[in-house]
């Protein structure tokens, strides 16, 4: 019961704190959607590599000195020794499923917000980003690649809602349908780039968020000559 009490309350902060910050026509900038500030928000994060199934590689989640999640470990392409499985080598993070609330299943509504920003520092490995929503089949994951523009540095990422591909146990799956987006349940990160060696993986927050001219998949204002998708996220990068 009290951890129902603590979850209530707190989404009832979070969407009082939404509403207030949000701009004259009511339209909220962002959303937090993980944080890691300290070691215990780390309770909210579940990890898992091959060795679920009998592989060999490693992964850990821990708070840096700065504050700041690190997602490492070492990824082994070594097979398990149950001869069913052909391929190894991976490590994910992600949120805790989330528990009912007060205002309802603990899920979040992504409709709401055109992108989802990461605060993210990554070596030269390949990484994806995946958002589980409320489907039928619990496998179901959508996903992108981790576009990393300046390996070894801090950087923010910002990909729209729309670009995530639906996978089934990282296979492209060949209907896409569309992401139950009021219903979002999780967010985190995967690698399986059969690379045998040492990866990190550090992120400072995870947000979901509008630009000055959007409100989910609509356009709030119109383009004009002089603004462009470009100066759009240049505006993101110097607010975020």
């Amino acid at each position: 019961m009290s951890g129902y009490l603590s979850r209530s309350a707190k989404a009832i902060k979070e969407t009082a704190a939404m509403i207030y910050n949000a701009d004259y026509m009511f339209r909220a900038l962002e959303r937090p959607v993980a944080s890691v500030a300290c070691s215990g928000d780390l309770d909210n994060w579940v990890k898992g590599s091959d060795r679920d199934i009998g592989g060999f590689s490693d992964v850990w989640l821990d708070t840096t000195i700065s504050g700041h999640a690190k997602f490492h470990g070492y990824i082994s392409q070594k097979l398990p020794e149950d001869t069913r499985y052909k391929r190894s080598g991976y490590a994910m993070v992600r949120t805790r499923d989330p528990k009912p609330d007060i205002l309802g299943a603990g899920t979040w509504d992504s409709s709401l917000y055109r992108y989802l920003a990461l605060r993210v520092k990554a070596d030269r490995r390949k990484y994806f980003v995946n958002l589980k929503s409320d489907t039928l089949i619990n496998t179901d994951i959508y996903q992108h690649l981790l576009p990393i523009r300046t390996p070894g540095r801090w950087e923010t990422v910002i990909i729209p809602f729309n670009a995530f591909t639906l996978t089934s146990n990282s296979v492209i799956l060949a209907a896409q349908p569309a992401m139950a987006s009021t219903k979002m349940e999780t967010v985190g990160f995967s690698i399986s780039d059969r690379r045998e060696g040492p990866f990190s993986l550090e992120f400072a927050w995870v947000k979901a968020i509008n630009t000055n001219f959007t409100f989910g998949e609509l356009l709030r204002l119109s383009y004009h000559t002089e603004v462009t998708w470009k100066t759009d996220f240049d505006k993101l990068d110097k607010r975020l």
